[in-house]
Protein backbone atom coordinates (compact mmCIF):
# COMPACT_ATOMS: atom_id res chain seq x y z
CA UNK A 1 0.00 0.00 0.00
CA UNK A 2 2.59 2.63 0.97
CA UNK A 3 4.51 1.50 -2.21
CA UNK A 4 1.46 2.02 -4.05
CA UNK A 5 0.72 5.51 -2.18
CA UNK A 6 4.50 6.39 -3.63
CA UNK A 7 3.72 5.61 -6.79
CA UNK A 8 0.17 7.36 -7.50
CA UNK A 9 2.11 10.85 -5.80
CA UNK A 10 5.14 10.28 -7.66
CA UNK A 11 3.32 10.17 -10.57
CA UNK A 12 0.82 13.25 -9.96
CA UNK A 13 4.56 15.14 -9.13
CA UNK A 14 5.67 14.20 -12.33
CA UNK A 15 1.89 15.19 -14.19
CA UNK A 16 2.51 18.75 -12.33
CA UNK A 17 5.77 19.35 -13.42
CA UNK A 18 5.18 18.19 -17.11
CA UNK A 19 2.12 20.76 -17.00
CA UNK A 20 4.24 23.30 -15.31
CA UNK A 21 7.20 23.01 -18.23
CA UNK A 22 4.58 23.09 -21.21
CA UNK A 23 2.65 26.29 -19.57
CA UNK A 24 6.51 27.60 -18.87
CA UNK A 25 7.18 26.92 -22.09
CA UNK A 26 4.56 28.60 -23.90
CA UNK A 27 4.81 31.85 -21.83
CA UNK A 28 8.31 31.80 -22.80
CA UNK A 29 8.06 31.21 -26.44
CA UNK A 30 4.54 31.55 -27.99
CA UNK A 31 3.96 34.45 -25.86
CA UNK A 32 4.23 37.98 -26.87
CA UNK A 33 5.77 38.85 -23.45
CA UNK A 34 9.32 37.79 -24.27
CA UNK A 35 9.15 39.50 -28.20
CA UNK A 36 11.99 41.72 -28.69
CA UNK A 37 10.46 45.16 -28.37
CA UNK A 38 13.40 47.58 -28.37
CA UNK A 39 16.83 46.84 -29.85
CA UNK A 40 19.23 50.00 -29.21
CA UNK A 41 22.83 50.78 -31.03
CA UNK A 42 25.33 52.56 -29.26
CA UNK A 43 28.97 53.90 -31.29
CA UNK A 44 28.11 53.74 -34.80
CA UNK A 45 28.73 56.62 -36.50
CA UNK A 46 29.30 55.59 -40.14
CA UNK A 47 26.75 52.61 -40.51
CA UNK A 48 23.14 53.31 -39.62
CA UNK A 49 20.58 51.78 -37.37
CA UNK A 50 19.33 49.45 -39.86
CA UNK A 51 22.47 48.29 -41.34
CA UNK A 52 23.87 47.50 -37.55
CA UNK A 53 19.95 45.46 -37.35
CA UNK A 54 20.38 43.89 -40.73
CA UNK A 55 24.05 42.73 -39.76
CA UNK A 56 22.74 41.40 -36.07
CA UNK A 57 20.37 39.48 -38.16
CA UNK A 58 16.97 40.72 -35.20
CA UNK A 59 14.15 42.23 -35.82
CA UNK A 60 11.49 43.91 -33.68
CA UNK A 61 8.98 40.35 -33.03
CA UNK A 62 11.51 37.78 -32.80
CA UNK A 63 11.44 36.02 -29.60
CA UNK A 64 14.17 37.04 -27.35
CA UNK A 65 15.07 33.60 -25.93
CA UNK A 66 15.90 32.70 -29.76
CA UNK A 67 19.02 35.26 -29.39
CA UNK A 68 22.20 34.05 -29.16
CA UNK A 69 24.95 37.63 -28.32
CA UNK A 70 27.98 35.66 -29.53
CA UNK A 71 26.56 35.05 -33.02
CA UNK A 72 25.20 38.22 -33.08
CA UNK A 73 28.54 39.45 -32.37
CA UNK A 74 29.99 37.21 -34.73
CA UNK A 75 27.79 38.86 -37.52
CA UNK A 76 28.69 42.00 -37.10
CA UNK A 77 32.09 41.61 -37.33
CA UNK A 78 31.96 40.07 -40.36
CA UNK A 79 32.01 43.65 -41.81
CA UNK A 80 34.81 45.35 -42.01
CA UNK A 81 33.63 48.44 -40.66
CA UNK A 82 33.06 47.01 -37.53
CA UNK A 83 35.91 46.83 -35.14
CA UNK A 84 34.52 45.48 -31.59
CA UNK A 85 30.96 44.66 -31.18
CA UNK A 86 29.19 43.05 -27.71
CA UNK A 87 25.83 42.16 -27.00
CA UNK A 88 23.67 42.52 -23.94
CA UNK A 89 20.26 40.85 -23.54
CA UNK A 90 17.84 42.98 -21.01
CA UNK A 91 14.95 40.54 -20.45
CA UNK A 92 12.24 40.81 -21.04
CA UNK A 93 12.20 42.58 -24.65
CA UNK A 94 15.40 44.67 -25.08
CA UNK A 95 19.06 44.13 -26.78
CA UNK A 96 21.41 46.16 -26.25
CA UNK A 97 24.37 46.49 -29.46
CA UNK A 98 27.50 47.93 -28.62
CA UNK A 99 29.93 48.63 -31.66
CA UNK A 100 33.26 50.25 -32.42
CA UNK A 101 33.60 51.73 -35.79
CA UNK A 102 37.03 51.47 -37.69
CA UNK A 103 37.46 54.58 -39.56
CA UNK A 104 39.26 55.13 -43.01
CA UNK A 105 42.43 57.49 -42.12
CA UNK A 106 44.43 56.19 -45.51
CA UNK A 107 44.19 54.90 -48.99
CA UNK A 108 46.53 52.59 -51.01
CA UNK A 109 47.10 52.64 -54.48
CA UNK A 110 46.46 48.85 -56.08
CA UNK A 111 45.93 48.53 -59.50
CA UNK A 112 43.82 51.24 -61.11
CA UNK A 113 41.79 51.19 -57.62
CA UNK A 114 42.50 52.27 -54.29
CA UNK A 115 42.53 50.29 -50.87
CA UNK A 116 40.98 52.36 -47.68
CA UNK A 117 42.48 51.45 -44.55
CA UNK A 118 42.06 52.46 -41.29
CA UNK A 119 44.92 53.23 -39.01
CA UNK A 120 45.79 49.70 -37.98
CA UNK A 121 45.87 48.90 -42.19
CA UNK A 122 42.93 47.04 -42.08
CA UNK A 123 41.49 47.45 -45.69
CA UNK A 124 37.65 48.62 -45.42
CA UNK A 125 36.77 48.56 -49.08
CA UNK A 126 38.10 49.28 -52.30
CA UNK A 127 37.64 52.51 -54.11
CA UNK A 128 37.89 54.89 -56.18
CA UNK A 129 40.84 57.64 -55.63
CA UNK A 130 39.71 59.96 -52.51
CA UNK A 131 41.34 63.33 -52.56
CA UNK A 132 40.70 64.16 -49.02
CA UNK A 133 42.29 61.25 -47.59
CA UNK A 134 46.69 60.80 -47.97
CA UNK A 135 48.11 58.15 -50.00
CA UNK A 136 50.94 56.20 -48.42
CA UNK A 137 53.65 55.41 -51.11
CA UNK A 138 56.11 53.05 -51.18
CA UNK A 139 54.14 49.50 -50.01
CA UNK A 140 54.03 47.00 -52.42
CA UNK A 141 50.37 45.34 -52.42
CA UNK A 142 50.06 41.82 -54.47
CA UNK A 143 47.12 40.82 -52.41
CA UNK A 144 44.76 41.95 -50.12
CA UNK A 145 41.42 40.89 -48.24
CA UNK A 146 38.58 43.04 -47.57
CA UNK A 147 38.73 43.07 -43.35
CA UNK A 148 42.24 41.76 -42.96
CA UNK A 149 45.52 43.43 -42.39
CA UNK A 150 47.39 44.59 -45.98
CA UNK A 151 50.90 43.33 -44.41
CA UNK A 152 52.62 43.60 -41.18
CA UNK A 153 54.65 46.70 -41.70
CA UNK A 154 52.21 48.51 -39.86
CA UNK A 155 52.92 46.73 -36.90
CA UNK A 156 56.75 46.29 -37.88
CA UNK A 157 57.52 50.29 -38.31
CA UNK A 158 55.71 53.11 -36.69
CA UNK A 159 53.82 53.60 -39.50
CA UNK A 160 50.58 52.95 -37.86
CA UNK A 161 51.04 54.98 -35.02
CA UNK A 162 51.68 57.74 -37.05
CA UNK A 163 48.09 56.65 -39.27
CA UNK A 164 46.65 57.23 -35.64
CA UNK A 165 47.98 60.80 -35.33
CA UNK A 166 47.16 61.75 -38.05
CA UNK A 167 43.60 60.52 -38.25
CA UNK A 168 41.14 63.47 -37.88
CA UNK A 169 43.55 65.49 -39.41
CA UNK A 170 43.79 66.90 -43.35
CA UNK A 171 46.96 68.91 -43.85
CA UNK A 172 48.59 65.58 -45.09
CA UNK A 173 48.54 64.57 -48.89
CA UNK A 174 50.99 61.90 -49.32
CA UNK A 175 52.99 59.69 -46.68
CA UNK A 176 56.00 57.81 -48.69
CA UNK A 177 57.07 54.97 -46.85
CA UNK A 178 60.91 54.92 -47.18
CA UNK A 179 62.10 51.83 -45.31
CA UNK A 180 60.93 51.10 -41.42
CA UNK A 181 62.95 53.93 -40.22
CA UNK A 182 62.06 56.39 -42.26
CA UNK A 183 58.54 58.09 -43.31
CA UNK A 184 57.89 61.19 -45.18
CA UNK A 185 54.86 63.20 -44.52
CA UNK A 186 53.76 65.42 -47.85
CA UNK A 187 51.86 67.96 -46.64
CA UNK A 188 49.39 70.25 -48.55
CA UNK A 189 51.25 73.51 -48.05
CA UNK A 190 54.81 72.23 -49.32
CA UNK A 191 56.39 72.01 -45.95
CA UNK A 192 57.20 68.15 -45.63
CA UNK A 193 57.86 66.21 -42.29
CA UNK A 194 60.91 63.79 -42.32
CA UNK A 195 60.48 61.15 -39.78
CA UNK A 196 64.29 59.22 -39.91
CA UNK A 197 63.75 56.28 -36.97
CA UNK A 198 62.18 58.87 -33.61
CA UNK A 199 63.27 57.47 -30.64
CA UNK A 200 59.70 59.14 -29.65
CA UNK A 201 57.58 59.16 -32.32
CA UNK A 202 54.20 60.88 -30.40
CA UNK A 203 56.66 63.71 -29.20
CA UNK A 204 58.29 64.03 -32.06
CA UNK A 205 54.96 64.46 -34.26
CA UNK A 206 53.12 67.12 -32.22
CA UNK A 207 57.16 68.83 -32.10
CA UNK A 208 56.88 69.02 -36.12
CA UNK A 209 53.09 69.87 -36.07
CA UNK A 210 53.67 73.30 -33.96
CA UNK A 211 56.59 73.96 -36.08
CA UNK A 212 54.68 73.56 -39.06
CA UNK A 213 52.20 75.75 -37.83
CA UNK A 214 54.99 78.03 -37.24
CA UNK A 215 56.46 78.24 -40.81
CA UNK A 216 53.17 79.02 -42.11
CA UNK A 217 52.05 82.01 -40.19
CA UNK A 218 54.96 83.00 -41.46
CA UNK A 219 54.55 82.47 -44.74
CA UNK A 220 56.90 79.30 -45.78
CA UNK A 221 55.43 77.40 -48.42
CA UNK A 222 58.47 74.85 -49.02
CA UNK A 223 61.00 72.82 -47.44
CA UNK A 224 61.48 69.82 -44.87
CA UNK A 225 61.17 69.76 -41.75
CA UNK A 226 63.21 66.71 -40.51
CA UNK A 227 63.62 64.72 -37.27
CA UNK A 228 66.16 62.05 -36.50
CA UNK A 229 66.26 59.83 -33.71
CA UNK A 230 65.88 61.86 -30.68
CA UNK A 231 67.46 65.21 -32.01
CA UNK A 232 65.38 68.16 -31.72
CA UNK A 233 63.25 69.11 -35.37
CA UNK A 234 65.67 71.26 -37.94
CA UNK A 235 63.83 73.01 -40.95
CA UNK A 236 65.46 72.81 -44.23
CA UNK A 237 64.12 75.34 -46.87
Amino acid sequence: MVKRAFKKRFLIFMFVMLVFIVLLYLFMFQSNYFEIKTIKVVGNQILSYNDIKELAMIDYGMNIFKVTPKKIESNLLANPYIKESKVKIQYPDTVEIFIKERQIVAQVKYQKDYLMIDKEGVVIKKDDYNPELPVIEGIKVEKYQIGKKLNDIFEKSYLGTLLELIEGTDFCSVIKYMNERQIILVTKNGIDISFDNPSDINYSFKFAELILKDLVEKGYHKGTIQIIGDSNPVFMP
